[in-house]
């Protein structure tokens, strides 16, 4: 569109509108009046729009070369429009001439890429403007070049919110309100803005930046622009930037007001960080204030700029900035600047308040105070500063000055209540070179030349070294403020009363007078002062002189610091107080103190006065004294009152109406007598002691003194050891007390009463000994077996002392059947050379035993009632060894607790894991076999208690223990079973047995002779349970073999098996006739199973008939020797299972004539008769006493045993007993409430018939034998099963002495009878026709059988006699038995 005129167009609105097109161009158009009167800001010549929400986008437009007159706005490019160009157009009158607009609202995206360039724009009051109107995107890389503004009434440029990449250069700004505007107002993205090569002249300030605080101006830049502003305050800033980050200003030549009243900057800096200001040239009447950064990460960086000021060079306000290699100077010219010798200067060259500097580098000259520092923290070094009245007015702050020069001042440094380092310095052409006041200063080889006084300290802390000092009149001075308060005690002093201050050397430097209330005016004394070419001089230490009472008083002090110096108009006497000791002594020196109050200089003397006895009725002087302990003699039973009076050197007496002290006189010795303790030595265990004892009246305190010694020898010889005395107890009130013993050993008393004089008295022996011992001494076995072979049991034992005593209880149980509780018998042991026999033990029965201990001290070791103490380390897998085997059945405790958080409370009970490998938390385990508990670990899981860091004993054990538990077998092993002889064939016999369980051994025997003995073939070692077979190879065909299979426990108890012959004649027989039909229907294995049903293998009890034979009188290695026992002290005879009511349950008897029933029921009668009576008490039942007999009683919950007694019992048997009542009633839970059935209580001879069984084999004749006077008994008896004759045999040795080579032999009439053999087998002598028995222990008794076949129906008799040899001497007995 060219060459147009538009003149008063656009119908109220706007006069062109290009909406969403491209690459219009407007060009050689003139616009006049393009709006309407009331028409508001936007009403626009020419406006680039959207053309709807979907079709938004356009630009590429070139607008130039036309004239714009009279308009609101001129050229509007909205948002989305793009890349346009505006140039070579006339924009004269008007509100807004060209303007990029974020509009309209939404997701708007400011324009972009537009060009305003080389246009002219007169008297309009926002001629460029890259604006927004709503929220949006930033646009980006838009330009304003070379433009010239004139006349504008408001902002030249502005730059509002939604611009990036923005470039201001080469544009001319004349005559107008304000240059460059740039604002962010919070919710827009300003940044990286180049402001450049502009001119700008205008009446206020010539670049501002603005924000609201919450979103700031990031890198902005600002180079090589000419600013030069009119206003004279702060609308007149050169630059105002505020709200930047991140900028840099450079090499700018900025001028402002610098007339008198001016405050206007070149530059005004706050809230900037990280801003550079580089090389830029200023001149005004402030050159940069700036302010408002206070990290020290991002601080302002001034550097290479020229300051030429009129008034402050950089005014630094509450901000961090660092000043390199500026050149800042005073260039006052006005009527209102400062004079400083007959020469204008300006007010301050760096001025900082309330901030952090570092200054480096800098000129800095022409100033009335070239450096103003209040409280800031500062660091100044390299500056070079030239003609000023004060270079450095330093205030309440905190730095340091280095290697400045400082030159041509009235005063170099000015400080007041701050803290300096001045070092390397060097200062000329000075008045005063430093002044320092209430400071601290740490002068370091510094150079003072060419000046008056190089050093002035007033009231301040200061360290000089290594400094030039060259002062034309002094070099330093050290002065200090001093005020005089002359007044009496209350404070009051006189006006007008003359005074005198020397130094030294006795010169008087102040003659004058008090002022009000008797303070003087302050005074700045010289204390140390260095003139040229002198010495040091020192005032100190000051006299101060004054009258008092017409006596002269002189004062000296060494003044070091401000302060006030106190002078006493004395008036008052001094004060002194008189101490003694107890109301009461026991001497007759009595110490007295005076003390005086205060220790006053003028004080004199003090007068001691003294009463006695009751009448106390004059004061007597005992003398003058000034020291402060004096000792009074006085006279025993006699009372004194004391009181001192004081002087001073002015007169002043001291009065006083009362005494101070009032003493006694006595030395009489107290008596102490311990009442309950009437013996001198005591054993003990219980660490808690009582004393009662009485004493005098007077007695103040009772002391108690200990002493010990860690020996714990019975009734020890005191005198013999070394006693340590350990503990002291001082009882004030009453006349009994409890020690508290602790680790065992001997501890003796003595106790002494001090009476309220101090007599103490003194014994020269000890009152009582303790012989204390808390931790029982001990007994220990040797290691116990857990499982034994003999019915006597020997162990060692050891006890930790001679003289203790032990008692030994017993409980049993069966192996095969347990009890549900166990029972305990005190067991009446043998004690001999450290060994304890436990005899009469008993076959298949696990004993459990333990030794309640008991010392002099009354200490009981009872294991049943076992606490362990363990201390943990806190680590994994820890573990512990018990003291006693600990019992886990019937009911007895087993329980862990640990205090795990160390508070004394055992508060954790732990439960007990039976899987080592798999514990829970709260588990340990138990190993059962080694006593030996385990707690936790990394790999099985468990509890693992915190270690005991204060030895607490954190882990507590608690559970009943025995000393052993062993189990006895002194019965013969069960006898191989199913043995088997069967050949094969002429050369080869296959034996097969069943070994019922596992053997030490298993021997299999054979022989062709049974009077000749068993031979061993094969030993099976170890032997284990189950079918074992041997082979005969090459047997001897004309032979008759017999095998057994001998059993041999771990014990060496053996047991052979019935033999087993075979007939080899009869063998090759068979095999011979097999052989010679080898053609018929039966073959071998046909013939063996027959042959061996109808005889070829014999088997009967004793193998074949023995049979005589003169080969060999030799007894075989092999061959068995009968195995005695102890002999019978009892026979059972009934026992009788009774319900609580008195009713029957079962009976079992062995008695050898069945009880009359008229017998049997006066037996119950009796029995019931004394249960009734006794069942509800608690203990054992105990016996009675029933013609020959003794009835035994054990009872259980809901019934009791009788048991009919034929002889003596003992602890074991009574044992057995309850056990089995135990059992039964375990077996019939509801036995409580039983119906009188019998046939409902089960097992009862499970449990019975082992006791009843256990004497069965005895009799009444081998009881009596036992207890009569006889030694070698044998009795006789029979039994007989058809044709068959079982003689059974009893040899007893009664005697104190072992027999020897015992033989038997049997006597018979050979027509009647046939012998079989003897069992068990033992050799047969055919020479002398007898059996060897062998050797019988003392009150041991062995059981055989002969076996007789009968060969007629007439009775016959057999005479058994016995040979045997006893100490040396042949004996022989004889016993006839008749067979019917």
């Amino acid at each position: 569109m060219t060459g147009n005129n538009f003149i008063d167009a656009g119908a109220g609105w706007h006069t062109i509108m290009v909406r969403s097109s491209f690459r219009s161009n407007f060009n050689n158009n003139t616009f006049t009046d393009c709006y309407r009167e009331g028409a508001p800001w936007y009403h626009t010549c020419l406006i680039f729009y959207r053309y709807n929400e979907t079709i938004y986008k356009g630009g590429n437009h070139i607008v130039e070369n036309n004239s714009f007159t009279n308009y609101q706005s001129a050229v509007r490019v909205l948002s989305f429009q793009d890349n346009n160009t505006i140039q070579n157009n006339v924009f004269e009158t008007g509100f807004h001439s060209v303007g990029l607009w974020n509009w309209p609202g939404g997701e708007s995206t400011a324009p972009s890429g537009n060009l305003i360039k080389n246009n002219s724009m007169n008297n309009t009051s926002y001629p460029i403007a890259m604006d927004y109107h709503y929220q949006g995107i930033s646009g980006v890389d838009n330009s304003v070049l070379s433009n010239y503004i004139s006349n504008c009434t408001v902002r030249s440029i502005v730059v509002w919110n939604y611009y990036k990449n923005f470039t201001i250069e080469n544009n001319v700004i004349v005559n107008s309100t304000q240059g460059v505007w740039i604002y962010n107002d919070g919710v827009g993205d300003v940044r990286n803005g180049l402001i450049k090569n502009n001119t700008i002249h205008t009446q206020n300030q010539g670049i501002i930046s603005n924000s609201d605080y919450t979103a700031l101006i990031d890198n902005l830049t600002i180079i090589n622009n000419t600013i030069i502003t009119i206003e004279g305050n702060a609308a007149g800033n050169g630059l105002n930037l505020l709200d930047l980050t991140d900028s840099y200003v450079a090499n700018n030549t900025i001028t402002t007001n610098s007339t008198a009243g001016s405050s206007a900057a070149g530059m005004f800096i706050y809230f900037n960080p990280n801003l550079q200001v580089v090389n830029n040239t200023l001149y005004s009447s402030i050159g940069i204030e700036v302010g408002g950064v206070s990290d020290r990460t991002t601080p302002y960086i001034f550097s290479n700029n020229k300051l030429y000021v009129t008034d402050y060079g950089i005014f630094s306000n509450n901000t961090y900035a660092e000043i390199y290699d500026n050149l800042i100077e005073g260039t006052c010219d006005h009527e209102q600047c400062d004079i400083l010798y007959l020469a204008r200067v300006s007010k301050s060259g760096i001025f900082s308040q309330e901030g952090n500097i570092k200054i480096e580098n800098n000129t800095i000259t022409n100033f009335k105070e070239s450096f103003g520092l209040f409280i800031t923290d500062f660091e100044i070094l390299l500056n070079e500063v030239n003609f000023s009245e004060t270079a450095f007015t330093i205030n309440n702050s905190v730095g340091s000055l280095e290697n400045n020069l400082i030159q041509n001042t009235t005063e170099s440094v000015n400080s007041y209540r701050s803290d300096l380092n001045i070092e390397n310095n060097t200062f000329s052409n000075f008045e005063k070179g430093i002044l320092v006041f209430n400071s601290s200063i740490d002068l370091k080889n510094n150079i003072f030349m060419e000046g008056d006084l190089c050093l002035d300290v007033i009231d301040s802390d200061y360290k000089l070294f290594g400094n030039d000092f060259s002062c034309r009149d002094t070099e330093y001075l050290i002065r200090y403020n001093l005020r005089i308060n002359i007044a009496n005690e209350e404070g009051i002093g006189p006006k007008d009363l003359d005074f005198k201050i020397l130094n030294s050397l006795g010169e008087v430097i102040v003659d004058s007078q008090t002022k009000s209330e008797g303070y003087t005016d302050y005074y700045l004394i010289n204390i140390i002062a260095k003139s040229p070419d002198t010495d040091v001089f020192s005032s100190n230490p000051l006299k101060i002189i004054y009258n008092n009472n017409e006596v002269e008083v002189n004062i000296f002090k060494n003044l070091t610091y401000n302060h006030t110096v106190f002078g006493i108009l004395d008036t008052r006497p001094p004060m002194s107080t008189l101490e003694g000791g107890e109301s009461l002594s026991n001497s007759t020196a009595i110490n007295l103190r005076v003390q005086i109050a205060n220790n006053p200089p003028d004080f004199d003397y003090y007068i001691l006065e003294y009463l006695v006895n009751v009448e106390f009725s004059e004061w007597e002087t005992y003398g003058i004294f000034t020291e402060e302990n004096i000792t009074f003699e006085g006279s025993n039973s006699k009372e004194y009152r004391f009181r001192s009076r004081a002087v001073d050197i002015y007169g002043n007496t001291e009065s006083k109406t009362d005494y101070e002290y009032q003493v006694k006189i006595d030395s009489q010795f107290p008596f102490t007598q311990v009442l309950n303790l009437n013996e001198d030595y005591y054993f003990t265990g219980n660490n808690m002691i009582d004393f009662e004892w009485i004493s005098d009246d007077d007695v103040d305190y009772t002391s108690i003194y200990v002493s010990y010694t860690n020996f714990t020898d019975p009734y020890l010889n005191i005198e013999s050891v070394t006693w340590e005395l350990v503990d002291t107890i001082i009882v004030y009130s009453g006349d009994t007390y409890q020690y508290t013993l602790g680790k065992k050993g001997h501890y003796a008393f003595t106790l002494t009463s001090t009476d309220i004089a101090g007599n103490m008295e003194s014994k020269e022996e000890f009152d009582v000994v303790f012989n204390f011992n808390s931790k029982l001494d001990t007994i220990s076995f040797s290691e116990f077996p857990g499982r034994w072979g003999s019915d006597v049991l020997e162990i060692d034992y050891v006890t930790s002392n001679f003289n203790l005593d032990f008692e030994i209880m017993i409980a049993l149980e069966s192996i095969s059947n347990s009890n549900g509780y166990l029972t305990w018998y005190s067991y009446e042991h043998d004690i001999y050379e450290g060994k304890v026999a436990l005899e009469g033990l008993q076959d298949d029965t696990r004993y459990y035993m333990y030794a309640i201990s008991r010392d002099l001290a009354g200490n009981v070791e009872n294991p049943l009632n076992t606490i362990e103490y363990f201390s943990s380390s806190g680590q994994y897998d820890q573990k512990y060894s018990l003291k006693y085997e600990p019992l886990l059945d019937w009911n007895y405790t087993f329980q862990i607790l640990v205090d795990n958080d160390l508070s004394g409370d055992y508060e954790t009970i732990l439960e007990r894991g039976m899987d080592q490998s798999k514990l829970l938390p709260n588990q340990f385990y138990l190993d059962y076999d080694n006593n030996t508990i385990f707690f936790g670990g990394v790999l099985t899981g468990g509890f693992v208690p915190n270690e005991d860091i204060e030895g607490l004993n954190n882990i507590k054990v608690v559970y009943s223990g025995v000393h052993a538990i062993f189990e006895v077998y002194t019965g013969e092993p069960e006898s191989a079973t199913q043995l088997n002889v069967i050949p094969t064939n002429t050369t080869q016999i296959v034996v097969k047995f069943l070994v019922p369980k596992d053997m030490k051994e298993c021997k299999i025997q054979r022989t062709t002779n049974i009077s000749k003995g068993w031979f061993n073939q094969e030993i099976i070692s170890p032997c284990a349970g189950g079918i074992k077979e041997y082979i005969h190879n090459n047997p001897n065909l004309d032979e008759i073999y017999y095998y057994r299979i001998v059993i041999e426990d771990e014990f060496g108890h053996s047991s052979p098996s019935e033999y087993r012959s075979i007939d080899m004649q009869e063998v090759v027989k068979i095999y011979s006739a097999t052989e010679s039909k080898d053609n018929e229907i039966f073959g071998m294995d046909s013939i063996i199973p027959i042959t061996a049903l109808v005889g070829i293998i014999m088997l009967a009890f004793g193998g074949v008939l023995l049979y005589q034979s003169k080969k060999s009188e030799e007894l075989d290695e092999n061959v068995s020797v009968i195995e005695s026992k102890p002999v019978a002290k009892y026979k059972v005879e009934e026992l009788y299972l009774i319900y609580k009511d008195g009713r029957l349950i079962n009976n079992l008897s062995d008695v050898e004539s069945k009880t009359d029933s008229d017998i049997m029921s006066g037996m119950l009668t009796a029995i019931n008769d004394f249960v009734q009576d006794s069942f509800n008490t608690e203990g054992d039942l105990g016996s009675i006493d029933y013609g020959n007999n003794k009835i035994i009683l054990q009872r259980g919950a809901n019934s009791y045993l009788a048991a009919v007694i034929y002889g003596e019992i003992d602890n074991f048997f009574k044992g057995k007993m309850i056990n089995a009542v135990r059992n039964i009633e375990k077996v019939n839970s509801s036995m409580s409430a039983w119906d009188g059935d019998s046939e409902s209580i089960v097992q009862t001879e499970i449990y019975l018939k082992p006791i009843i069984q256990e004497t069965q084999q005895a009799t009444r004749e081998m009881v009596d034998n036992y207890f009569s006077e006889k030694e070698i008994v044998m009795t006789t008896s029979y039994d007989k099963k058809g044709d068959i004759f079982d003689v059974k045999i009893h040899l007893s040795n009664y005697s104190a002495n072992k027999i020897i080579e015992c033989k038997l032999k049997s006597e018979f009439n050979s027509l009647n009878l046939n012998l079989l053999g003897i069992d068990p087998d033992v050799f047969y002598s055919f020479a002398n026709n007898s059996f060897t028995i062998g050797d019988l222990e003392s009150y041991n008794e062995v059981h055989f059988n002969l076996k007789f076949q009968s060969r007629s129906s007439n009775p016959t008799n057999v005479e058994i006699s016995l040979k045997y040899n006893q100490k040396g001497r042949e004996g022989n007995i004889n016993s006839v038995i008749e067979l019917v």
